[in-house]
């Protein structure tokens, strides 16, 4: 901290110093997905072969002054690197000679997102702020369609984002439904949002309904068909048909068999009876000849 500190206060003394040491920011904001990978810029002059001994870089996240990556003197140290980077940070050195400094974020979190500051001293010093923006588009639409009875549908389709999604049901024809159906909200991991919809609606087969995933911040939106027709319910009742019809005669089968096995098994004790009580009583054999 009291490096930090002294940073900041040769920072203000050489913004007097040399006024015409500037740093830039060739984009002050930039956009990613959640899970990519980004890479921020902030660019100062070098005026010939860089001294890395009398570089110093530093990188953080304005909210709480949360240390990203300091190379001080041309050295890197990442003892006070705050655990929210840790091990998904690193500086570009190869583009310091040009002048370039690139801090680039691996696994980018939706915590991740804020405003960044890049400090450069290198005899003057001067720094610039980037706005990192994460999204999460609700792109992966999970649905399901079920029979209730009498006609009637329950809709499902549920997908995570952030931030909050509103989702708008429309028939084949594009009227709203959304009034109808009921949409919950919970809160699933690395801040995202997991939304569940669910339409129940009375509906011929062969009918078609749009669940609709809008994200109002990010002006994206993201849209799921859902399709009822006959093999929606006519393949669980075929299935289930052809289920008992084979379990039936399966078990007619194997009673067959059985039965068979039966009459085989008594016939053959009859057999060895007889044949126990001749050789017991000789005498009870007769023959008879002709």
């Amino acid at each position: 901290m009291g490096r930090l500190l002294f940073f900041y206060a040769f920072l203000f003394y050489c913004h007097f110093l040399n006024a015409l040491f500037t740093v830039e920011a060739p984009q002050s904001l930039c956009i990613v997905e959640r899970g990519n990978n980004v890479t921020m810029e902030c660019t100062f002059p070098v005026n010939g072969k860089l001294e890395f001994r009398d570089l110093s870089v530093s990188w953080e996240k304005k909210d709480g002054l949360k240390q990203v990556y300091v190379l001080h003197k041309g050295k890197e140290d990442l003892k006070n690197q705050h655990i929210d980077f840790k091990g998904r940070i690193k500086l570009l050195k190869e583009n310091l000679n040009l002048g370039r400094s690139l801090l680039q974020i691996t696994d980018v979190k939706l915590r991740d997102a804020g405003v960044y500051r890049c400090v450069i001293a290198y005899g003057g010093a001067d720094y610039k702020t980037i706005h990192l923006k994460v999204k999460a588009p609700y792109r992966i639409i999970n649905q399901g369609v079920v029979s209730t009875g009498h006609n009637e549908w329950r809709l499902t389709c549920q997908s995570e984002g952030y931030p909050e999604a509103v989702v708008i049901w429309q028939n084949r024809n594009y009227e709203d439904l959304t009034y109808k159906a009921n949409t919950r909200f919970e809160t699933a991991s690395d801040q995202l949002y997991l939304v569940t919809s669910t339409l129940t609606i009375k509906s011929g087969i062969d009918e078609i309904f749009y669940c609709t995933f809008w994200n109002k911040e990010l002006q994206e939106n993201t849209t799921a068909v859902l399709h009822i027709a006959d093999s929606t319910d006519g393949i669980l009742q075929t299935e289930s048909r052809r289920f008992v019809g084979a379990t039936l005669i399966a078990t007619a089968f194997v009673g067959s068999v059985l039965l068979f096995l039966l009459c085989i098994r008594k016939g053959f004790q009859v057999i060895l009876t007889g044949y126990k009580r001749t050789v017991e009583n000789p005498a009870s054999i007769r023959i008879y000849l002709p």
